[in-house]
């Protein structure tokens, strides 16, 4: 049977023309500078925000104080949607990794807002539902395949977010720092320059305006036992 082919559907993209305007009238159209936080682990959750443009990465503090990526979002995703309809801290940091435009919501004014629309809350448990099955998927690949199966994890999933048709292969369009990477599965810069490097020699990967190319991404696939769950569940 042929396969068919998987796309990401973000929680705004699932949305009808009339609620799409019906979010963007909501709340307030904000422009949020680079290096920016919204949100800090630990807080009270008082805003969500709709990503128009940007990109923000949430990440958390270990025990001994290192900081751990979780994830890279980008247009048409919630940004602090873990603190609607409860009360508890906020688990992550948001930090804008480049300019961004977004709708913020007063925390309230949303959940009341999915309360009346059924088509906004079907689409907002969806979305969170396939953002909780990546998360612990991301874990399970670092928990069970070690620092290497992390980073090869961590380039799927980044082509899978950020990725576009190259020539030669798939062009990860942002660029990332080997410390970048380490902070996404929790390893050294070192331990991270030594595997790319190992898959540079190797051709599984090369760099294009220091950008990412993985150029047989079917080698990661095969050393992560890869099998065929949605292309939402393995993203960044």
């Amino acid at each position: 049977m042929e396969r068919k082919e998987q796309k990401m559907v973000r929680f705004f993209e699932q949305l009808s023309p009339v609620n799409k305007q019906l979010m963007l009238t909501k709340g307030t159209e904000i422009t949020v500078q680079s290096g920016s936080v919204l949100f800090s682990e630990g807080d009270a959750p008082k805003y969500i925000y709709l990503i128009l443009s940007g990109l923000i990465r949430l990440s958390k503090l270990t025990s001994d104080g290192k900081e751990f990526s979780v994830s890279l979002l980008q247009k048409d995703e919630l940004a602090g949607e873990t603190g609607l309809f409860n009360e508890l801290s906020v688990t992550v940091t948001a930090t804008l990794e480049e300019e961004a435009q977004l709708i913020r919501y007063e925390r309230t004014a949303l959940e009341e807002l999915f309360k009346e629309n059924g088509e906004l809350a079907v689409a907002f448990m969806k979305w969170s539902a396939i953002q909780n099955q990546s998360t612990q998927s991301k874990f399970r690949d670092l928990i069970l395949c070690g620092k290497k199966g992390g980073l090869y994890s961590t380039l799927i999933r980044f082509s899978n977010s950020y990725g576009v048709q190259h020539e030669n292969g798939i062009l990860i369009n942002v660029n990332l720092t080997n410390v970048e990477i380490a902070n996404y599965i929790g390893t050294t810069r070192e331990g991270v320059n030594r595997l790319m490097n190992e898959l540079k020699k190797e051709n599984i990967i090369f760099y294009e305006n220091n950008n990412i190319v993985i150029h047989d991404i079917q080698f990661l696939k095969d050393f992560l036992q890869c099998g065929d769950c949605p292309v939402e569940i393995c993203t960044i």
